[in-house]
């Protein structure tokens, strides 16, 4: 009985020290992708140069950065900051609901993208900021009901309702991708650092509208491949256990049986 206490103890010490080291690695990497896409260089050549250096930028700060922030954090310790902030609570409920999460998500992307409010922000630093800004906070909004770091059962989405909403959030994308890489080129900038009138090229915007069309859809598949992946293996393991159990409660009976 004590061994099976003990070997009960240390799986699940191993099992901790695992989650840790998975929070740690996620949260490294989702800071590190942030400063590649922020600081250096993206930030300079995005800003002033490239359009397509641009819409890499964004792809990271929306994609790839907000899921790795949420793995990274604790469930426990995230659960008692919301039991000692229900306001807080109830605003990320809100917020987090599949449909505003995936209507906040593409609202942004699309309005950041209308050549007026592009030109804006593409002429003012403090401007570009705050759209990165509401990229990374749409982006985990978007991602939270997938990742759903709560662990709580109630909110968390059944496979179909996960690829449902991969699916139907990414049509906004690909539509506003598919129309830059068609159009003629329909953003100039007046730069002020320096001092240049840009005109973006068709290669330009051709490429920009081809990464976040063709890219950021094969994006998706990977995250709905992973996600299908994981509920087979789930089922695999409880179908696993219920055999386990079911041949447990034959030796008991065949046992009792025989004691009979």
């Amino acid at each position: 009985m004590q061994n099976n206490i003990r070997a009960e103890q240390a799986s699940s010490l191993r099992n901790e020290q695992s989650r840790r080291s998975g929070r740690m690695l996620a949260v490294g990497l989702g800071i590190i992708i942030a400063l590649i896409a922020l600081l250096i260089p993206m930030q300079i050549f995005g800003m002033y140069y490239m359009f397509t250096v641009h819409m890499i930028q964004h792809l990271l700060l929306s994609l790839a950065v907000p899921p790795l922030l949420l793995l990274s954090l604790d469930t426990e310790h995230l659960r008692h900051l919301f039991a000692d902030h229900p306001g807080l609570a109830r605003v990320v409920g809100r917020v987090t609901n599949p449909f505003v999460a995936s209507l906040l998500f593409n609202a942004t992307i699309w309005l950041w993208h209308a050549p007026l409010l592009m030109q804006t922000m593409m002429g003012n630093t403090g401007i570009h900021i705050l759209s990165d800004l509401t990229y990374l906070l749409t982006g985990l909004i978007f991602w939270w009901p997938l990742v759903n770091p709560l662990r709580e059962e109630k909110h968390t989405l059944p496979l179909g309702g996960k690829l449902a909403y991969l699916f139907f959030s990414d049509m906004p994308m690909m539509l506003i991708g598919a129309g830059m890489t068609f159009m003629a080129p329909l953003y100039a900038f007046d730069m002020t650092n320096p001092t240049m009138h840009m005109v973006i090229t068709t290669q330009d915007q051709q490429l920009g509208g081809l990464l976040m069309w063709v890219a950021g859809s094969i994006f998706f598949i990977i995250i709905a491949s992973i996600i299908f992946l994981r509920w087979m293996l789930h089922q695999e393991k409880e179908q696993q256990r219920q055999e386990f159990e079911l041949d447990q409660e034959a030796d008991e009976y065949s046992i009792s049986a025989q004691a009979n």
